[in-house]
């Protein structure tokens, strides 16, 4: 008996090939970096209202609060394997979304949006690094060199950071970056191996769990310091990161870990520093010092050769 693939492509001549799972999961990823590449002015624009500990932390309940219905929906808790890898779920929860988020928002503060979106741009490395020690993936000598000379230009625009109004403390700022490149690599390898879960369930339990780790950071934040509401703009600006960053965000990348090699996924960060540069100079209107273009030059092609 014919499947139900089979006899639709047979009643269909002519029509074009269904888009494999591979291809949605490639383009699915690209419109993701899209996103996170936009996450730097954003977040940069946000925090100035909402201080670092209370935005991830309300950031990331919202989150697990738009994804809870569909998840229930779907099955709830009765989809997740057993026994539940708790442990799994909590190292995630830490570093996917707490340091993840603690590390991105505290270099919003203290770096420059560029500056912080071309540091990132060491995050292929970091999970191609993570992959072959926690996957035993192996990246290509192509790959391989593209990463180095990642590496090289980011280690240029760390060094040759200077302070200024976007940029106060860029030493600070870049060590703070760091830290969520390798929060995001650690979450990538445990989110890869549980890829085949289903990842709205997955996406909202590890949001609440990191939030709630959030919670006695935020409350110690706010001790002492007066309430301000954030303005239209900065409510726009928490609801973007919140849902579209956060709770969608999530849910496509982790389909994308299901179709994909971890080391091939990461490579596709390649996008987030670009969109990042891209958005700061034209809408925050910050600028570069020679030896940061060229190391983001360097960056940026190491990328390339990286993904390609």
């Amino acid at each position: 008996m014919d499947s139900p693939t089979v006899i639709a492509s047979r009643a269909a001549p002519g029509a074009p090939p269904p888009v494999s799972r591979r291809t949605s999961a490639l383009i699915g990823l690209i419109l993701l970096m899209i996103v996170w590449g936009s996450t730097f002015v954003v977040t940069k624009a946000t925090v100035r209202e909402l201080p670092p500990l209370t935005l991830a932390c309300i950031r990331f309940f919202i989150a697990a609060a738009v994804l809870a219905p569909f998840a229930m929906a779907r099955g709830g808790f009765g989809l997740l394997p057993r026994p539940l890898p708790l442990v799994r779920f909590a190292l995630m929860g830490l570093f996917g979304v707490a340091t993840f988020s603690i590390g991105f928002n505290y270099a919003m503060v203290y770096a420059s949006a560029a500056q912080g979106a071309l540091i990132y741009a060491l995050l292929p490395a970091a999970i191609a690094g993570a992959a072959v020690v926690a996957l035993a993936e192996v990246p290509s000598r192509r790959r391989i060199a593209g990463i180095a000379l990642s590496v090289i230009g980011v280690a240029i625009v760390v060094l040759s950071g200077k302070s200024d109004t976007a940029s106060p403390a860029p030493l600070l700022g870049a060590l703070c970056m760091l830290g969520a490149v390798l929060s995001w690599a650690a979450y990538t390898v445990l989110a890869k191996q549980l890829a085949a879960v289903d990842q709205i369930v997955v996406i909202s339990l590890v949001s609440f769990i990191g939030a709630l780790m959030l919670v006695p950071l935020a409350i110690a934040e706010r001790l002492g310091s007066p309430w301000h509401p954030p303005s239209p703009q900065g409510w726009l600006g928490l609801l973007f990161l919140a849902v579209v960053a956060s709770a969608l965000a999530f849910v496509v990348y982790g389909r994308a870990l299901r179709e994909l090699d971890a080391s091939l996924v990461g490579a596709y960060a390649n996008l987030d520093p670009i969109i990042g540069v891209l958005t700061a100079v034209l809408l925050l209107g910050e600028s570069f010092q020679p030896p940061q273009v060229a190391g983001g030059v360097l960056a940026l092609g190491g990328m390339w050769l990286a993904s390609s």
